[in-house]
């Protein structure tokens, strides 16, 4: 027991089994979760790296050897009601020059959905707990493995019971409750700077819109309260009532129109310019069956607003998907509302953050796109995407463009190559001195031995060049890996 809370500490290790639990009842609490076909894999892993920079520093770098032992699980699960994707991974790397390098690296995904009164009460729950660099400036590195500063781990955990009412066809209700929290720790390795504030939110959403029975002609009504507690920081409460309805033209048309009241009470900011009426209209374009696209112009949070929605499936095994959103909230609820399992059902870290962690309210604008297919031995995958904040207690900004992309193909039933390459920038930063760009690769080899014995090898590049020379960055890393599962 006293080697567990040497890794993770005693309220940090408390705080997790709290998480986990909340994950676990979302899958358990049920009779049906029994009936559900689970899926457990254990594993164990040796990597053996090398870097060029293993301090992450500007000038005078060293190298190192760094050996990873590693060991963990996915547990699957799916039934009638019942769904759990979950997957932890524990790692220590062992520096052979550097010692004081050396420690523990934690990563556990998960998703629960429960059914506990059939269509009607439903539960949903979530966590990451992931080791991460939350500033773009200091120490980082492109692939993982511990740095000597500026890292901190992220438990971030949401659970969310709900009620659903069918009236009649004519209209559903909803009733649903949120209680999320993100929590910040220090890593056991190097120094540390101030880890960001804590903060937990409580959110209520109650809605009324059209039923089944209507086909393309639809309504909404909701009422969404928010109440964010930031430990040390800007509190935000936030009231909206919002009604929302779709009108067709014909098959291909639809007008959209949407109304409401927003009512902000936060620390430190201006509420007064972001509280008040709403309103906004567009068109919705079905012109055949793949695509699909949305698009509102209005006024909102004091100022001209849009918002805008696409869906194009190239083939059955492409699709292209674009989004352009506006809204406000706490440093820790965007990181709480982003979700573990992307479009296609995959875990996916949401504790990482292009733009950089800033403990503030912003309102945040965010362009993305998203290119995903499959072609015969061939899988790839390109994102892009905009993020403008401003910082609503002191009316600074910042702005920041990321592209990556993603290229494999099996080259026989036991080789796969694999490519990954990505760009970001600031383009406005909220700091002068810190704007910076970033460029990073990698290339990696997949080797399955047999059905239970695979290996790697791997190159990585990152270099970023930063207004500030002490901030500039580049490291060479090369790795091989074999995994057993079990």
């Amino acid at each position: 027991m006293y080697a567990q809370y040497n890794i993770i500490g005693v309220k940090h290790h408390k705080l997790l089994l709290m998480a986990c639990a909340g994950v676990a009842l979302t899958t358990v609490c049920t009779p049906a979760a029994f009936a559900a076909d689970w899926v457990f894999g254990p594993y164990v892993g040796i990597t053996e790296q090398y870097t060029d920079n293993a301090f992450s520093t500007a000038e005078n770098t060293k190298d190192d050897l760094i050996t990873s032992l590693n060991t963990g699980f996915t547990l699957n699960g799916e039934g009638n009601r019942v769904q759990l994707a979950s997957e932890y991974d524990l790692s220590y790397d062992i520096y052979a020059k550097n010692s004081e390098l050396n420690g523990f690296r934690h990563n556990l995904l998960a998703s629960g959905d429960a059914e506990l009164v059939s269509e009607h009460l439903f539960i949903q729950s979530q966590i990451a707990f992931t080791e991460e660099t939350l500033s773009r400036s200091g120490s980082t590195t492109f692939v993982d493995r511990t740095v000597s500063s500026d890292r901190t781990r992220v438990l971030n955990t949401r659970i969310s019971p709900y009620y659903i009412q069918d009236f009649g066809g004519n209209a559903t209700g909803l009733a649903q409750y949120t209680y999320s929290r993100v929590d910040f720790f220090e890593t056991d390795v190097g120094s540390s700077t101030d880890d960001p504030s804590n903060s937990q939110t409580h959110e209520v959403n109650l809605s009324l819109g059209s039923g089944r029975d209507f086909n393309r002609t639809t309504w909404l009504l909701e009422l969404l309260g928010v109440d964010s507690e930031v430990e040390g920081g800007d509190d935000l409460q936030r009231g909206t009532f919002l009604a929302s309805g779709q009108m067709p033209i014909n098959k291909f048309v639809a007008l959209l129109g949407t109304a409401g009241w927003d009512e902000f009470n936060g620390e430190n900011i201006d509420n007064q310019s972001i509280s008040g009426y709403f309103v906004g209209g567009g068109v919705r374009l079905t012109p055949g069956p793949r695509t699909d696209f949305s698009i509102q112009f209005g006024h909102r949070y004091g100022r001209g607003i849009a918002d805008m929605d696409l869906t194009y499936l190239i083939s059955s095994e492409a699709a292209f998907t674009a989004s352009y959103t506006v809204d406000i909230a706490t440093a820790g609820q965007s990181l709480a509302n982003t979700d573990v399992l992307d479009r296609d059902g995959d875990l996916v870290n949401p504790n990482f953050t292009s733009t950089g962690y800033v403990d503030a309210i912003t309102k945040a604008k965010t362009l993305s796109t998203g290119l995903r297919g499959t072609k015969g031995r061939n899988t790839y995958s390109a994102t892009a995407s905009y993020v403008q904040r401003d910082f609503l207690s002191d009316g600074t900004n910042d702005e920041v463009v990321a592209v990556d992309g993603s290229y494999s193909r099996q080259l026989s039933s036991q080789l796969e190559m694999s490519l990954l390459a990505g760009y970001s920038e600031v383009l406005d930063a909220e700091v002068d001195g810190t704007r910076d760009t970033a460029v990073y690769g990698q290339a990696a080899l997949n080797y399955q031995f047999n059905e239970s014995l695979s290996g790697s090898l791997t190159y990585g590049y990152f270099d970023r060049d930063s207004e500030t020379d002490t901030d500039d960055l580049r490291e060479n890393n090369v790795s091989v890996s074999l995994r057993k599962t079990f």
